[in-house]
């Protein structure tokens, strides 16, 4: 049995992000990712979960705050134990 990995995504949630998402999500990886909008990201913990079958936690909060950061990565640590790809976006 393989390990499963883990990919980590923060800033905006667009298309190209959700595409990232979907590609790390389709080899099974699990998805941890944070975004100021609820509601979508909400949407997209439901679809990738649906679709793939693999867990995914959504934050909601914003990659400048410090402090939402530390709660992020610290809840993903203690979930996941490990991260294998962080994909920062900045927009």
């Amino acid at each position: 049995m393989t390990e499963e990995k883990v990919c980590i995504l923060t800033g905006s949630i667009g298309a190209k992000e959700y595409s990232m998402l979907e590609k790390y999500a389709s080899q099974g990886c699990r998805i941890a990712f944070m975004d100021t909008n609820k509601e979508l990201g909400k949407m997209i913990k439901e679809e990738l979960e649906r679709v793939y079958h693999v867990a995914v936690f959504f934050f909601h909060g914003t990659v400048e705050s410090e402090e939402d950061r530390d709660i992020f990565f610290t809840a993903v640590e203690e979930m996941y134990g490990k991260t294998d790809y962080i994909i920062c976006r900045d927009n």
